[in-house]
């Protein structure tokens, strides 16, 4: 398979090629990636999908696609979606073109430095039956009064419809995409493939694996026990007697006697009879993890058809 490189991330699919009319563009070299004979090249970020933001991290839209040049295999425009921005932004899809753009150096976002929401909103809206220069233009006119990184002194430059002078200048120089993404050794004439391994790091973090409770509660039962008791009965006893009656005897008398018995008398006493406490016991255990660890490897293959294509592009 032939491998087209488009901002060295794009691959030509065994198709016949297919190109916008005159109608629908400036000029018949530009077209969108979705639907075309290109698509992505493995191992290469796909950046459709990802989130627009500006430099503080606010939402500006979403990559919905990519617009690129068939001839000279670079992308010229990110087409951007305003449907869910934190801005108020009308739902429409603009133009940004590639050089303002840039990838943050860790997330799946695409940064654009210096723009702000008002950029976006002034941007017309993007439709593919009606992408013709003066679309283009405007687009430029846009960003022209950026400074700083995002576009350099060339902003403005090459305002001419000639195709190589309308592209020439920063705003369309697709190497500030990967500006974050570089300090590792790689330089304009230069692309850095990294290799990558993986350590296996183990850990600890306690969980619960189960546990006792102990509560206490308050049970009855009937208990009995004998005790002895005693009970006082008084009787009337009369007894025959034949004597002399004394003066004493002819007196009122009375005579009393009480009886008594013994009744059972009940008091309860706690007494702790028993202590039960919780405790732990810490052993330690050896135990072999074993995981899956990746690593890159660089296969290098030569592809005489790209080195002929090129040439030939060169001249």
């Amino acid at each position: 398979m032939q491998i087209l490189e488009i901002n060295l991330f794009i691959k030509a699919l065994p198709k016949i090629q297919t190109i916008m009319s005159t109608e629908n563009n400036r000029n018949t070299r530009l077209q969108k990636l979705s639907g075309s004979d290109f698509e992505i090249s493995d191992g290469e970020q796909d950046i459709r999908g990802w989130d627009v933001k500006d430099a503080s991290g606010k939402q500006l839209g979403e990559v919905e696609d990519l617009i690129f040049d068939y001839e000279s295999r670079k992308v010229r425009y990110l087409v951007v979606d305003l449907e869910e921005n934190d801005f108020d932004l009308d739902d429409k899809e603009v133009l940004v073109p590639i050089g303002i753009a840039e990838l943050h150096e860790n997330d799946d976002d695409v940064i654009l430095q210096g723009v702000s929401a008002e950029h976006m909103r002034s941007l017309p809206e993007y439709d593919e039956d009606r992408f013709d220069t003066d679309h283009e233009t405007s687009i430029r006119s846009v960003f022209g009064g950026l400074g700083g990184a995002a576009l350099g002194a060339a902003g403005m430059a090459g305002s001419s419809n000639n195709n190589s002078d309308f592209y020439n200048n920063e705003q369309f120089n697709d190497e500030n995409l990967y500006r974050n993404r570089r300090g590792r050794g790689e330089t304009d004439n230069e692309r850095v493939i990294p290799v990558v391994n993986e350590e296996l790091e183990v850990g600890k973090r306690e969980e619960e694996t189960g546990g006792l409770r102990l509560r206490s509660r308050v049970v009855e039962k009937e208990v009995s026990e004998d005790v002895n008791l005693r009970e006082e009965n008084v009787n009337v006893e009369r007894t025959a007697v034949n004597r002399l009656a004394t003066e004493g005897d002819l007196r009122e008398d009375t005579i009393e006697m009480k009886e008594f018995k013994e009744v059972p008398v009940v008091n309860k006493e706690a007494r702790v009879v028993e202590e039960i406490s919780l405790s732990k016991e810490v052993t330690d255990r050896e135990e072999t993890i074993s995981d899956t660890v990746r690593n890159t490897e660089v296969d290098i293959d030569e592809d005489d058809e790209l080195r002929r294509d090129t040439r030939k592009n060169d001249m």
